[in-house]
């Protein structure tokens, strides 16, 4: 029995070596997943402080339509939700306030309009429309968020505008893929969105730069948006091997002068807690400081390295950054800049960007308006092809004849010289779909251009009016994506002719995206009130009439008497009980003295009767 147990073990410890062995050599074979982290820190012209967050985490060995084999730092509800809906890209990005265009520049990524955007390219199986839906659903409960309201009255297939960020074939993407956008101007941002956003990095916020999320400081900002973007990417220009990259940013506009009246900062001070260390599992963890062109400032502690690299913008030009690696700076190193200054002063003419927009309503009423774009290009001598995107709700109908362009004021004809090179518009249908205006433009140098349409108030019903129907409907930000103006570009938008060309996207890519303002709409709204009213009055009249009538048929009528009354009312019974008797008794001895006398007046009469008798009989007597 010995014997036979002791070649069991033998068997199963040869069994766990060869296992593990064999798990050793798949283990080797396949390259680890890749984690870094930087923090950002950039000081703004208007005295602001922006912080952007930024982890990554590339996935290696992904093949399309490959279910994950193992899971390491790539988080495994982000793995899953994309294999299950069969999603190429993904991109979801949470905002609350917007970004100042004409004050901060561009952001390092490109930021979002106020609210919830999601936009995701999906694989062509056969239920695309069910796998968006799906998808929607799954985020929604994955970010504790309303992406599930997200239906088709405002999902859109946009034609021109964003494009794939990976690595993408024009027309093998065109033929196997689609793109779904839909967002939600209203949804607001909580710490419970951060929270489980917070949960898909390696390292939670238990360290890293990770740990200087505190959500207080950040909800306390002028601007924050959190984003989250899932999409293939290569390491070789051929493209051989393709890794599965998401990445997770967040980034904050936080104004260290409206407490101090100076532009000084720390970290302690900024997000309330200080940096311990950074995230083991990370390959990169580092802090970045962009060094200001002017000013009379200090950085304490000096930086590790300093690099110079373009940041985010139309015009590729390179800035100073200093660089801190967190693998080697001390535990609790408190960084901070200090400027030799003792209040800040506001610069009332910043540096703007080379293109930014505004758009607002025109008209007054309830039953027709207008919208209005103003896109201004500053570039002196070059003019900048652009791409504008809006989505318009279908309870706004859009009139396309009443669509104008004017460039520094004046109207422009459909010419050569209209800044219109492509147009895609789809009209809206009723409580199906909304409306959709794509126009690819070219930018006149240092130009106003100004897009205006014409639209009908829709009258809606009552049971599609939202519980605060007074405040209005909210409209989503238009989009104009555009692109660097690098010396290729410059070399392209030279030698082309325009006019004979179909469209900007080839010579172009449209990485940057500008967002404009959210609009608030007021649509004709019923007297809520009015229901309520008539109810109220109704049901009064008759529960009072009801209530008297039931009471009056069902209730018995009963004497009641207080205590206190019912012993005062026999003692006035009492009372006068004893004064009848006393009458009585009165009265009786009245009648008894009558009676006496009467009595008395009798004898008395037959006293005189007997006397005159005897009187009588002696006189004759005596004859």
């Amino acid at each position: 029995m010995f014997k036979n147990m002791r070649n069991y073990l033998q068997s199963l410890f040869l069994f766990t070596l060869v296992f593990l062995t064999i798990n050793e050599i798949i283990a080797e074979s396949q390259q680890p997943d890749k984690f870094k982290e930087a923090l950002t820190i950039k000081p703004l012209s208007d005295g602001k402080l922006l912080t952007h967050f930024q982890f990554s985490v590339k996935h290696y060995g992904y093949k399309e339509g490959v279910v994950f084999s193992h899971y390491n730092f790539f988080p495994r509800a982000i793995g899953q939700i994309f294999q299950t809906y069969n999603v190429r890209e993904l991109h979801l990005t949470f905002t609350q306030g917007r970004w100042n265009y004409e004050d901060w520049g561009y952001p390092f990524v490109p930021s979002a309009g106020t609210g919830v955007e999601l936009w995701a390219w999906l694989w062509k199986d056969g239920k695309l429309d069910e796998n968006w839906k799906s998808l929607t659903n799954a985020l929604a409960g994955l970010f504790c968020a309303s992406l599930n309201f997200i239906d088709d009255t405002i999902t859109v297939q946009p034609k021109l505008s964003f494009r794939p960020e990976g690595p993408f074939n024009e027309t093998e993407l065109t033929e196997r893929a689609e793109l779904r956008y839909g967002s939600l101007p209203h949804e607001n941002v909580c710490t419970e969105n951060l929270t489980p956003w917070i949960k898909l990095l390696p390292c939670k916020s238990t360290s890293g730069i990770a740990s200087l999320l505190n959500g207080h400081k950040l909800y306390d900002s002028n601007f924050h948006s959190m984003s989250i973007h899932v999409q293939p990417s290569c390491e070789d220009p051929d493209c051989i091997n393709q890794q599965l990259e998401i990445i997770q940013t967040v980034s904050t506009v936080i104004d260290p002068v409206r407490n101090s009246g100076k532009r000084d900062w720390s970290l302690n001070k900024v997000f309330g807690r200080r940096l311990s260390q950074a995230c083991p599992l990370a390959e990169e963890s580092n802090l970045e400081i962009i060094i200001p062109e002017n000013g009379d400032y200090k950085i304490i502690p000096d930086a590790d390295d300093i690099i110079q690299r373009s940041m985010g913008d139309t015009v590729d030009v390179e800035k100073k950054i200093a660089v801190y690696n967190l693998k080697k700076i001390e535990p609790d190193t408190e960084l901070s800049m200090i400027w030799n200054e003792d209040q800040f002063e506001y610069n009332f003419n910043p540096v703007q960007p080379q293109i930014f927009a505004h758009r607002f309503f025109t008209g007054y009423g309830q039953e027709r308006g207008g919208i209005k774009v103003n896109i201004f290009n500053k570039s002196p001598n070059i003019s900048i092809p652009i791409i504008y995107y809006d989505v318009i709700p279908w309870y706004l109908k859009l009139y396309l004849h009443t669509l104008k362009v004017q460039i520094n004021g004046k109207n422009n004809k459909l010419d050569a010289d209209n800044p219109i090179k492509d147009l895609y518009f789809q009209p809206a249908v009723d409580r199906s779909r909304p409306n959709v205006i794509e126009a690819e433009m070219l930018l006149p140098p240092n130009s106003l251009t100004t897009l205006s349409i014409k639209f009908d108030k829709v009258f809606l019903k009552y049971t599609e009016h939202p519980p605060d129907a007074n405040r209005g409907f909210d409209i989503g930000s238009g989009v104009i994506s555009t692109g660097k103006i690098d010396d290729d570009f410059l070399s392209n938008l030279t030698n082309m002719s325009l006019a004979t060309k179909k469209s900007l996207v080839e010579y172009m890519h449209f990485s940057i995206r500008i967002y404009t303002e959210t609009l608030l709409v007021s649509l004709p709204t019923p007297d809520f009130s009015m229901p309520y009213n008539v109810i109220t009055l109704t049901c009064t009249v008759i529960a009072l009439f009801f209530g008297s009538m039931f009471n009056l048929i069902t209730r018995s009528f009963v004497a009641f008497i207080d205590a206190g009354e019912e012993k005062a009312k026999k003692k006035i019974d009492s009372d006068e009980s004893n004064v009848q008797k006393g009458e009585e008794r009165d009265f009786d001895g009245e009648n008894f003295d009558s009676d006496k006398s009467n009595v008395q007046k009798e004898e008395d009469r037959d006293f005189d009767r007997e006397k005159t008798k005897l009187e009588a009989e002696k006189t004759i007597a005596n004859n």
